[in-house]
């Protein structure tokens, strides 16, 4: 995603710090580098709705969220061993209904209001880039607390977890920097012949963003900030693993943006994505993930001809064996983790064995 051009990704939704004490714990002397040992977070099950973050209330239906950091039981040395993986509770998460999804829905229909909405015709350019501006620096003072559930959550370690958070903001800083001095996106007379004409770039409409779980932020904010700045509303669906780092992210949001201008949504995609796009008032689709999903996504949309796609499909994943551990408990761990179990996203492994490793 990032291996894109930002102008391209910006075409695409216009018409023509230091530790706050999160990590605990100390590093083992035998242990990897990156790996740290940190006490689980917890992350409240929320979401922002209308400009508002809402806490669920005992009535709202909500799902725990285990981390999959937590191994017990076997050895390295032991071929036999069975390797159990701990759940620990880290957070819940909302699951809205498809009633609800539809009400987020209105919120960001009247956030749009036919294209005459705050964010997309009251604000110009330089206004939407100072919101998305203190945006970033909103989501900075949270740095480690994402990098934490990130952790948790998804199994990175310490320096691919610190790592995606800062090429996410280093993609924001990149992106706005390339409005700020690209020519094509400034609106501004042009004369052609005896022709003079003021051009500007009109925003898509209302987009509907879901990102993946094994880059939860980085591929997701790939998406979503050029749709933002470019005017557009945005409801972006939270992935099933790997969205307690978007918790963490609402209440920045809530106060750099105005209301509805973006909106989540958690819980089943099945349920909830369907009647979104059967109401034909999605204009774009921003989505990574399997191309089957991908079509039955676009098949509900009653006018698919207009609907503005930016699709990155079937991912590819490449897994190198050595003979330092068994192939058989390296087939489990990939297999068998929790978050592998629930991933979202379609993908294809493949793996690369010695001769030796490929007899046994």
């Amino acid at each position: 995603m990032i291996l894109l051009k930002r102008s391209l990704v910006l075409s695409l939704f216009a018409a023509a710090g230091a530790s706050n004490g999160v990590l605990r714990g100390v590093e083992s002397a035998s242990a990897n580098e990156n790996c740290v040992v940190s006490e689980p977070p917890h992350v409240q099950a929320q979401t922002l709705w209308d400009g508002k973050v809402v806490l669920t209330t005992a009535d709202s239906k909500v799902s725990t969220v285990e981390g999959c950091c937590a191994v017990e039981g076997g050895g390295e040395d032991d071929e036999e061993a069975e390797l159990r993986f701990k759940k620990v509770p880290i957070g819940s998460m909302p699951q809205l209904t498809q009633t609800q999804a539809l009400e987020v829905l209105d919120s960001a229909k009247e956030a749009w209001n036919g294209g005459s909405g705050t964010w997309t015709s009251r604000m110009s350019l330089a206004q939407r880039i100072e919101a998305i501006e203190t945006l970033v620096s909103e989501l900075k003072q949270k740095r480690e607390e994402i990098v934490h559930v990130l952790m948790w959550e998804i199994g990175k370690n310490v320096k691919d977890a610190q790592s995606e958070f800062d090429r996410t903001i280093s993609f924001i800083e990149q992106t706005i920097q390339e409005l700020r001095t690209n020519p094509e996106y400034n609106a501004s007379w042009k004369h052609i012949g005896s022709t003079h004409a003021f051009t500007r770039r009109a925003a898509v409409g209302i987009i509907l963003c879901l990102g993946p779980f094994n880059y939860p932020l980085n591929e997701t904010y790939a998406t979503l900030i050029p749709a933002l700045l470019m005017g557009n509303v945005v409801i972006m669906k939270i992935p099933t693993v790997g969205g307690l780092a978007h918790l963490l992210s609402m209440e920045a949001f809530a106060k750099a943006l105005p209301p509805g201008v973006i909106n989540f949504i958690s819980g089943s995609g099945r349920e909830t994505m369907p009647p979104l796009m059967a109401s034909g008032s999605i204009d774009g689709l921003a989505f990574i993930g399997g191309s089957n999903a991908a079509d039955d996504l676009i098949g509900k949309h009653p006018t698919p001809h207009r609907l503005k796609l930016f699709l990155q499909l079937e991912a590819k994943n490449m897994g190198k064996f050595s003979n330092i551990q068994p192939l058989k408990l390296c087939l489990f761990d990939r297999f068998s983790c929790p978050t592998c179990l629930n991933r979202e996203t379609k993908i294809n492994w493949m793996w690369l064995l010695t001769r030796r490793s490929r007899d046994h």
